[in-house]
């Protein structure tokens, strides 16, 4: 498979302190610019045996231009006709623009559908506002009634992506119960604000958190109420060496090689992790910058004395994310602290639940 993600602009109503893009430009792609990632796209995916073809669209807030996503849409299936791939389509949202039209939409495209929410509204206050200031929390949940319909009619859970940040991580477990028994969202990915410095007070204070969030995950489970968490998928896949589950290959998402992020103005990255000049991979006027992917190619061990020498390296799978090592730490033979202390947090908690982590299934 070979995945896209068009940014297709950098506006958004809302002002989420943690939002990776920063000060937003305010800028939209150009429809020739996005004609231009799409075509490189189907190009790609010919090297793939699969044929799958996967378009991820994202903003800023990518349904403020939903006209541009149709016309979109419309162009890769019109020229998918002679090529015949498998198409999928994703998009992210924070779910307060919806309406019956954009959702009708999604439906018969059978998009896969990201929404962002923190947790109850106190929660989701802190950090995710409107770009004038006030709380949208009632708004998210007035629209949940175009995220049911979307479920119904597509038999696809819609995925929960919440970010744990310093304002908000002594309440982990509470917004996690909000989200899957509140609201019953079936599908979370939960994500670590990295760009700032977390103390181990607060790690410790955190890894009671998701310990007591692991628990109730594995009720549910029992209760046969459960729920997908990326979290606990982690914890699970311990039950295996890293080798095993992606073989030889070290780079394990494979981004800039079989997947791109396409920035408004063409710009070319591996992923949104890390969009600094320096990690660029080209443009879409130029194309790829052959060194940079042959650097990505080649990252086949990192050369850290630290991570050879760790009891779980052969799990992890947090050493390999070259973005986000250059990103937090500047090396990308170096994790982000962040990233090993939560890793070695899975472990333990794989540990203490190994009994009853081997028979759940994912």
């Amino acid at each position: 498979m070979y995945s896209i993600t068009l940014e297709i602009n950098q506006k958004c109503n809302l002002k989420c302190k943690y939002c990776y893009l920063g000060e937003k430009s305010g800028s939209k792609m150009e429809i020739s610019t996005a004609l231009k990632a799409i075509d490189m796209a189907f190009l790609k995916v010919k090297a793939h045996r699969d044929h799958k073809l996967w378009f991820d669209f994202v903003g800023g807030e990518a349904l403020l231009d939903f006209e541009m996503l149709k016309s979109l849409v419309e162009y890769i299936e019109k020229k998918n006709q002679e090529d015949c791939n498998e198409l999928l389509f994703s998009i992210t949202t924070n779910a307060t623009i919806f309406n019956y039209e954009i959702v009708t939409f999604l439906i018969e495209k059978q998009f896969a559908l990201k929404v962002s929410i923190d947790g109850s509204k106190e929660i989701n206050d802190r950090n995710r506002i409107s770009s004038i200031g006030y709380s949208v929390h009632d708004k998210i949940i007035d629209n949940l009634k175009y995220i049911r319909l979307f479920q119904e009619r597509t038999g696809r859970y819609v995925q929960v992506t919440n970010v744990i940040t310093q304002n908000n991580y002594e309440s982990y477990y509470e917004s996690l119960v909000y989200l899957t028994k509140t609201l019953g969202f079936k599908m979370i990915d939960t994500a670590l604000d990295l760009s700032v410095l977390w103390t181990n007070e607060q790690m410790e204070i955190l890894s009671r958190q998701i310990k007591k969030s692991f628990a109730y995950f594995i009720e549910q489970a029992e209760k046969q109420n459960g729920f997908y968490w990326e979290f606990a998928e982690k914890v699970i896949k311990f039950r295996e060496p890293i080798q095993k589950i992606n073989g030889k290959k070290f780079y394990c998402c494979g981004g800039g090689i079989v997947s791109a992020y396409i920035r408004t103005d063409g710009t070319i990255f591996a992923c949104p992790g890390n969009l600094e000049e320096t990690v660029c991979l080209g443009d879409l006027q130029s194309g790829f910058r052959r060194e940079k992917v042959l650097e990505l190619k080649n990252f086949n061990g990192i050369d850290n004395e630290e991570c050879k020498e760790c009891k779980i390296a052969d799990y992890c799978t947090e050493r390999s994310c070259i973005m986000q090592n250059l990103a937090v730490t500047g090396d990308k033979n170096k994790p982000a602290p962040i990233f090993c202390r939560m890793r070695k947090l899975m472990f333990e908690i794989y540990q203490e639940n190994e009994t009853i982590v081997k028979h759940i299934k994912m």
